[in-house]
């Protein structure tokens, strides 16, 4: 039989706790290396990432997206493409004001 264990956990804990395993089991999904595969070439990556190819290589040529030349081609590593989209993250009103509710309950201890 199963044990059962009651305990209390905020509003704000409850939703960290599911945000948390979300995002686990996501990179467990998307981070998968034996599953991907590696380098992509200009039209697989601009599909990819859902941007024209003209886009791309102005991205490219302004150094703003990761990718290799080889001669005249370009390649992209995808886990180097799925680190650059992440790392353009915008944080959200509520995680905004959960930083300030934070930092605000910090300074009064």
């Amino acid at each position: 039989m199963n044990e059962i264990i009651f305990t209390t956990f905020s509003k704000d804990e409850i939703r960290t706790l599911i945000e948390n395993a979300v995002k686990t089991a996501l990179d467990q999904k998307i981070i998968d290396r034996d599953n991907v595969d590696s380098i992509l070439d200009a039209d697989q990556a601009a599909a990819f990432i859902g941007i024209a190819k003209p886009t791309l290589y102005r991205k490219c040529s302004e150094k703003h997206i990761p990718h290799f030349k080889k001669g005249r081609k370009l390649y992209f590593d995808k886990m180097e493409l799925i680190e650059w989209l992440k790392s353009g993250k915008r944080k959200t009103v509520d995680d905004i004001h959960a930083s300030v509710n934070a930092s605000l309950g910090k300074r009064r201890v």
